[in-house]
C-alpha cells in the first residue's frame, strides 16, 4: 500500500538514491535538490514527503505555502522512481498528498507548474482532477499552470483507490460484503494474498465522513486474444454497496470511477457477470453479451465506453 512518510536523517539517503529516466530529467530536479529545496523554503512551511510502497521508497514530493494572492499550496516537485512508474503509484500518492492538504485546508487550492512537453505528468495531474488555469507565467512560458480545488472535497464521503489488498479498509468492506452473501471464509489472509498475487487488481472503496464503509468496486484488466485479434477489457470482479446506502447514487458513482479508470488506461470495453443486478447494469448502458458464457454460469454484460 502506498504511504507518505517524513524525510529525516534516518531515511534521506534512500530518498536521494531515487532516479527518473533521461527524458524526465529535463522536467524534474534531482532528489537531493528536492530535499534541499525543502530546507531553503522552510520559511514557506515547505514539506518534503517521502513516498513508499511495501517497504520500498518509491518517490518524493515537495509542497510549500504561497501566501501572495491567489494564495495556495504549491506542489513544487513530484516524482516516482523509474523502477516503479506505470503501476498506478503516482496517482495513488498524489491523491494521498491532496487528502493531507484537504484536511489541513489552510488554502482552498493546490497549484502545480508543468512543462508543456511533459505529457506523462500532465496526464497524471489531470487524471486526479487538476485543471488548466489558463495562466502562463511570462518567466516560464513553456509551462502550464494547473490547479486543484480542495473545496470540491467537501463531500460527505471519500473515495480511496486501493491496489494492495492487505489494506484494512478494503478488508473491512470485503468482509461485510461476504457476510451479507452468507459466504464463510476460513482463511481470510489467504484470500487477500491471492488477490495481491493475481496482479493488476484495483479497487475503489467509498467511506462516509464517520468512516462507515459505503461500498466498493474491484476490477482488473483482462486480455482476450485469438490467433489474429486481441483486446483488453476491464473486468468488474466484485461490486457492493451497503444496504443502508443503497438507492442514493453510490453504486452509480462507484461504477463511474471504475469506467473512468479503464478509459484513463486505454481500455474501452467493460465486462462483468451478475445474477442479481441485471436491471442496474442495463440502466447504466450494459447489454447482455449474447454468445458469451461465464464459468460461473451467470449472465455476462458488456459496455463499450467510447
Amino acid at each position: 500500500m502506498v504511504k507518505l512518510f517524513d524525510v529525516d536523517e534516518q531515511n534521506w539517503l534512500d530518498v536521494i538514491s531515487l532516479g527518473v529516466t533521461e527524458e524526465q530529467k529535463k522536467f524534474l530536479a534531482e532528489p537531493i535538490g528536492i530535499v534541499a529545496r525543502g530546507y531553503v523554503y522552510r520559511a514557506c512551511n515547505a514539506k518534503v514527503y517521502g513516498i513508499c510502497n511495501g517497504g520500498h521508497v518509491i518517490g518524493v514530493a515537495l509542497v510549500r505555502n504561497m501566501d501572495e494572492e491567489p494564495a495556495c499550496y504549491e506542489l513544487q516537485q513530484f516524482m516516482i522512481d523509474q523502477r516503479f512508474q506505470n503501476k498506478g503509484y503516482g496517482t495513488e500518492a498524489l491523491r494521498l498528498i491532496l487528502s493531507v492538504l484537504s484536511k489541513e485546508r489552510k488554502y482552498s487550492r493546490v497549484e502545480v507548474c508543468v512543462n508543456k512537453d511533459d505529457a506523462a505528468a500532465l496526464w497524471v495531474y489531470k487524471k486526479v482532477g487538476f485543471e488548466d488555469t489558463g495562466y502562463i507565467d511570462e518567466r516560464i512560458p513553456h509551462c502550464y499552470n494547473l490547479m486543484y480545488n480542495l473545496n470540491k472535497d467537501d463531500r460527505p464521503y471519500s473515495d480511496i483507490m486501493i491496489s494492495d489488498f492487505s489494506n484494512p479498509l478494503f478488508q473491512t468492506a470485503f468482509k461485510k460484503y461476504f457476510l451479507e452473501l452468507g459466504h464463510a471464509i476460513k482463511d481470510w489472509n489467504g484470500l487477500f494474498k491471492e488477490m495481491n498475487d493475481d496482479g493488476d487488481n484495483v479497487a475503489f472503496v467509498r467511506t462516509s465522513m464517520n468512516d462507515k464503509v459505503i461500498g466498493f468496486i474491484q476490477f482488473k484488466p483482462v486480455k482476450f486474444s485469438s490467433w489474429f485479434f486481441e483486446e483488453t477489457c476491464g473486468f468488474i470482479r466484485e461490486f457492493w454497496v451497503a444496504e443502508e446506502f443503497r438507492n442514493k447514487n453510490h453504486g452509480t458513482a462507484l461504477i463511474s470511477l471504475a469506467e473512468k479508470h479503464f478509459t484513463d488506461n486505454g481500455i474501452y470495453t467493460s465486462i462483468l457477470t451478475t445474477d442479481t443486478a441485471a436491471r442496474f447494469y442495463k440502466r447504466h448502458g450494459y447489454v447482455k453479451a449474447v454468445g458469451c458464457k461465464a464459468k460461473n454460469q451467470d449472465e455476462v454484460f458488456i459496455k463499450h465506453l467510447k
